[in-house]
């Protein structure tokens, strides 16, 4: 399948599946387990599990909607697949949603799973909350059901519930989810794509104070596992990071207008990378070459 997560992403990070694998393949010794704590649609860890580079994925996201999604999805699959086939994709669907998406006490997983879902492919950009493509009024070129289709949709769901067994969905704030995997014994890689410094409220499913991101950098200073973080190219970020090995790379992002932007990547020290490559066959270069050299 040339995409496998059924939710729609602006960030794009599925994007960098195939470099994170050749990533994992050039470490010494094995990494068999990825873990996103800022999971979101999970595009390049389901990659990595589909096409047999981890063994197990662990996924967790604080958006209550998000995280039920991912339970639903993969535990209720035919219940889930039933909703999509029998939903009528109109503004009032919308509407009934967006309130079961603004309001999640008491809903059921299920209930709570497919609302996030519906306003993922129906918002504009998949953007929870924005408005429907098309506008309200639906004078827009393209209208609400334009990212829709029901029967691509349900199979790459069905493809999901092959996988679910390898799996694990969690409901964590980020920070305890990678104070928790640094318990486990066996190495993980983690991958953390935390909301953009700038425009991160209007872009993401969560947001971040800059305490938030100071308190990320603290714990992932202390993690006992390998990690890969990406940020929006901010200064900011190199003095959050200022030991790391940094790379700025481009991709495309799809936020309002189909676009290249430009974005940081940095890594754990002892985390062995040969390949500049990031996506697309755009190459990244070392912001510091010299303490990128000093790190390999």
């Amino acid at each position: 399948m040339r995409y496998i997560s059924p939710l729609r992403y602006p960030g794009g990070k599925g994007k960098l599946g195939p470099y994170f694998a050749r990533v994992l393949a050039s470490q010494t010794l094995p990494i068999t387990a990825y873990a996103e704590p800022y999971a979101g649609g999970a595009g390049a860890g389901l990659y990595l599990l589909a096409e047999g580079h981890i063994d197990h994925l662990l996924i967790n996201d604080l958006n209550p909607g998000i995280a039920a999604f991912w339970r639903s999805l993969l535990q209720e699959t035919n219940e889930f697949v039933d909703k999509l086939q029998l939903e009528v994709v109109s503004l009032d669907s919308w509407h009934r949603h967006r309130e079961t998406y603004l309001n999640p006490t008491g809903k059921s997983d299920l209930d709570l799973g497919f609302a996030t879902f519906f306003l993922n492919r129906c918002n504009r950009s998949g953007i929870l909350t924005a408005r429907p493509i098309g506008g309200l009024d639906q004078s827009g070129r393209w209208k609400i059901d334009a990212r829709f289709n029901k029967e691509e949709l349900a199979a790459r769901i069905r493809h999901l519930q092959t996988l679910a067994k390898r799996i694990s969905v969690s409901e964590k704030p980020a920070l305890d989810f990678v104070t928790s995997v640094s318990r486990r014994s066996k190495p993980v890689l983690l991958y953390v794509d935390p909301p953009y410094l700038v425009k991160g409220e209007e872009l993401y499913m969560s947001s971040h104070s800059w305490e938030d991101h100071e308190k990320l950098a603290a714990v992932l200073a202390k993690s006992r596992h390998p990690w890969i973080l990406t940020y929006d190219v901010d200064e900011r970020v190199r003095g959050l990071y200022p030991s790391n090995r940094c790379l700025r790379y481009s991709i495309s992002h799809t936020a309002q207008a189909q676009k290249v932007g430009r974005e940081f990547m940095l890594f754990s020290r002892g985390l062995r990378i040969n390949d500049l490559s990031v996506a697309s066959n755009r190459k990244g270069a070392w912001v510091d070459s010299d303490a990128a050299a000093l790190q390999r």
